[in-house]
This record gives structure tokens, sequence and C-alpha cells, in this order.
């Protein structure tokens, strides 16, 4: 089958003038089911679409635009990252958010590394996904923050203070948890509520807690 001509890529935001388009790609039925459902209940999201395997998410983006991909790793035919390269080569100007059991030990290709907003693990994702839709949303549509991160040292209690100073030392989830001498489970059940309290998650968490060691040491 002859695949469509590859388009210039889109504008910020152009999908639909005023929303984004979005292809969640997740063999897990009814977690693919609640994703996009939850996609669909967000402001700047327009047409939201589910393919299952690799093959059919590669289809997808081949014959129609997306801003926004939300991909897990492990599919029945390959790598999910594989969808986003697909749509990278066809020129369009689109964002991967990937969410995976897998996101801990995945290496973000780097001819993908541009194009790939967040790495985030299935087990805590659900909860903080919206926080990195949310974020990508006021990118391309060119919005301000939500809100204003509040003071780490004032908000969080002592333990999970402890997890966010290691956050932005760039330490990995199974290394804050051999440092603490906690459970990786743990670990990600106390980032959980760091996100909750600061409403930071992905990228911008890492830079909030970077920039917060930095000043305590300064």
């Amino acid at each position: 089958m002859a695949k469509s001509p590859a388009s210039p890529p889109l504008a910020a935001g152009s999908g639909a003038g005023e929303s984004l388009g979005c292809l969640v790609v997740e063999d897990q039925t009814l977690i693919g089911q609640f994703v996009a459902g939850m996609l669909r209940t967000l402001p700047g999201i327009g047409r939201v679409r589910l393919a299952a395997t690799v093959a059919d998410g590669i289809a997808a983006v081949t014959n129609r635009r997306f801003d926004l991909l939300v991909l897990d790793l492990m599919l029945p035919d390959g790598d999910g990252l594989d969808v986003l390269r697909a749509a990278v080569k066809q020129g369009a100007d689109v964002v991967g958010i990937v969410l995976s059991a897998a996101a801990e030990e995945c290496r973000c290709p780097t001819d993908l590394a541009p194009h790939v907003a967040a790495l985030l693990d299935k087990t805590v994702a659900i909860d903080t996904l919206r926080f990195e839709v949310e974020a990508v949303v006021r990118r391309r549509l060119g919005k301000p923050p939500a809100t204003q991160p509040q003071d780490p040292g004032k908000v969080l209690r002592p333990r999970e203070l402890e997890v966010f100073e290691r956050i932005g030392q760039g330490m990995s989830t199974r290394d804050i948890a051999t440092s603490l001498g906690i459970t990786v489970h743990t670990v990600n059940t106390h980032r959980k509520a760091i996100v909750g309290r600061l409403g930071v998650v992905g990228a911008e968490l890492v830079r909030v807690a970077t920039i917060y060691n930095q000043t305590r040491r300064s």
C-alpha cells in the first residue's frame, strides 16, 4: 500500500486551530480506553484515536496528522517509539509521551529525544499523565502555566523532600530507593504525592528539584 506524501511541519496547535489531535498506542484495551477517555475531557484536546499495535499506529500517523502521541513501549509487534519515528519522518510537528511499565529502563534514542516530552511509569503514570498532557497543550497553544510551583521546603513532608532532593540530583527511581532503603513502589508513592503537592511533573519536576538543590547550596 502506497504511503501518502509527507506534508510540511504543522505549526503549534494547528491540528484543529485551537485543539490538538492525539493518538494513543496501547495494546491493553481497558488502559487504552481509559487514557483516551481521560484525554477527551481535557481542554485543548480535540480528536483522539486508539491503535493497538505498531503497525496500526504507523498507518494512523501516515494517513492523518497528530500533535500528540501517547505510547506504550512493549507492543505485540514491536516498540511504540517506532510510531513516533514514523510520524517524525512524515514531517509532523509531533510530541510523544511514553506510558509504559518499562519506562524506568527506557533510553530514548537520540533522534527522538527532542520529540519526547515525558517517560511515565504505568504504575504511577495515570495520575500524572494529565499534568503532562495539559503542559503539552499549554505549550503548543501558547497558554501560560496553570500554576506556579509552591515552595517544596514548606509543602513537602520530610521523606517526600528527601525523594524530591534526589530527583534533583538526577537519580533514578531505583537509585533513590536504594539510597533511602525503601522500595521502588514506595518511591513512586512519594513521587505521586510530590506531584500532587507541587503541581509539576516530568521534566518540569526535575527542573524545579534541581533549582531547589542549587538554591540550598548557594
